[in-house]
């Protein structure tokens, strides 16, 4: 945590729900934190069938990796990717995802 010469003391505990955010901000731990909250909300932005056969995998320089485990999914996520990209602006603010990329590999829930 960062010293704060220039604040004035506070002589009081402070609770970890008060210092989370900071933590989280100074070790850059903001794309993780979506990437688990992208994955618990999957089936509701893409639909059951979709979200059964893929899921988030990274975020890499402001682009969401889809893990699909069929071409016929990818295909599927690809040709909905902007109601994709719009439900997740909507759900993540302050996330800019700006692109969807979609990989065929084993999906390990």
């Amino acid at each position: 945590m960062k010293f704060r010469v220039s604040e004035k003391r506070k002589n009081s505990t402070v609770t970890f729900e008060g210092i989370l955010p900071d933590i989280i901000h100074e070790f850059q731990l903001e794309k993780s934190f979506t990437i688990e909250d992208l994955v618990t909300k999957w089936h509701t932005i893409v639909g059951d069938i979709i979200s059964t056969h893929s899921k988030p995998d990274r975020i890499f320089k402001k682009i969401l990796f889809i893990a699909a485990d069929h071409s016929m999914y990818a295909n599927e996520i690809m040709i909905a990717k902007d109601r994709i990209l719009k439900v997740i602006h909507e759900e993540f603010p302050f996330q800019a995802i700006r692109d969807i990329k979609v990989e065929i590999k084993n999906i390990r829930w």
